[in-house]
């Protein structure tokens, strides 16, 4: 027999709440790989040196994402339909790709720029390295000095400057190699042979490569004067904007002194170093009955004479020591101001 009151009692049964939705696991990963793609490529385009710089930035990054998605939660929580887990991590999703959307075009450009800045200063410290040595004056052969080929590896204004530095090595480079060809033809390599020096009757020889040397230096002076004073020109033709031309232009003109008595100088003792040689063959023929040559060294009599010779060679190292020196600090005067 049925109860009567059965009805009644379903009637007024209490109705277990429903369970919100929960988010599923493609959801999760998707947020998930959003965020973490987010953080990778901030801190990659900040090119941390250490894996300290790495904890930093990515610590700092998740952070400033936290703050970014609480308020954007907090906006969304108003309406309560948004307050279930899975609308929630809906929300986070698509500000997760809102945001990877707006920072993507300028994360790449920072890339790119930072890699075209890291070819550029490749190719520039070559050149640099390779104008180091027109710093040794006459010495070396013409042979061991290195073409450069102007073309930028680089793009953009960072390919310009890397263009201009090329332009400028690649000049200076090919003045110091016919300098030292036409030292080389007149014999001034082999000044201190000892047995051409001993073949020399009088040493009329030696003092004729001497003369014909120092004749020399004028006209390559005056050449790297024109390589120096055409960098404004040259800053002028490049393809970058015109506050940065402004700013390299300045750099220039304030060097400009500067620079122009460095590369005076360096010439300076290019003649005194030729002085010097001078001096030494003076000493030779003043005292020829006191030395000889024995194969290929030359041999003093007497200590004193060996004694001045050697003053000589260590005035001549000392002089070329400075020009080594003043010639790399001219190299600061190049415009590299955009590749800092």
């Amino acid at each position: 027999m049925n109860d009567p009151q059965a009805p009644a009692m379903a009637a007024g049964s209490a109705v277990p709440p429903a369970t919100p939705p929960q988010p599923g696991w493609l959801l999760k990963a998707a947020t998930c790989l959003v965020y973490s793609a987010m953080l990778a490529w901030a801190v990659y385009s900040s090119r941390p040196a250490t894996m300290l710089d790495v904890a930093k930035l990515a610590f700092g990054g998740a952070i400033l994402l936290g703050l970014v998605l609480f308020v954007v939660l907090g906006v969304f929580s108003i309406w309560t339909r948004f307050r279930t887990p899975r609308n929630r991590l809906r929300i986070m999703l698509g500000a997760g790709v809102c945001l990877l959307a707006a920072v993507a075009g300028p994360l790449a450009e920072r890339n790119h720029d930072n890699r075209q800045r890291e070819i550029a200063n490749t190719e520039i410290r070559k050149a640099i390295d390779a104008l180091r040595l027109q710093a040794g004056g006459g010495s070396g052969a013409p042979e061991d000095v290195p073409a450069i080929d102007p073309s930028p590896k680089a793009s953009g204004p960072y390919g310009e400057m890397e263009r201009a530095m090329k332009t400028i090595a690649g000049e200076r480079l090919a003045q110091h190699r016919a300098y030292l060809q036409e030292l080389k033809e007149i014999g001034l390599p082999k000044l201190f042979d000892a047995r051409r020096l001993a073949r020399d009757s009088g040493l009329i020889e030696s003092r004729l490569i001497l003369e014909q040397a120092e004749k020399l230096v004028p006209g390559y002076r005056e050449q790297s004067m024109e390589v120096l004073n055409g960098m404004p020109a040259l800053v002028r033709s490049l393809t970058i904007s015109e506050p940065e031309k402004d700013k390299i232009l300045r750099a220039l003109q304030d060097s400009r002194a500067a620079s122009t008595e460095k590369l005076t100088r360096v010439w300076d003792l290019e003649t005194q170093i030729l002085h010097e040689f001078g001096m030494m063959i003076t000493l030779l023929d003043d005292n020829r009955q006191f030395w000889y040559a024995d194969r290929d060294e030359l041999m003093f009599g007497r200590d004193a004479d060996l004694a001045r010779f050697h003053q000589h060679q260590d005035a001549v190292n000392r002089l070329a020591g400075e020009q080594e020196r003043l010639a790399t600090q001219s190299l600061a005067a190049m415009p590299q101001a955009p590749l800092r």
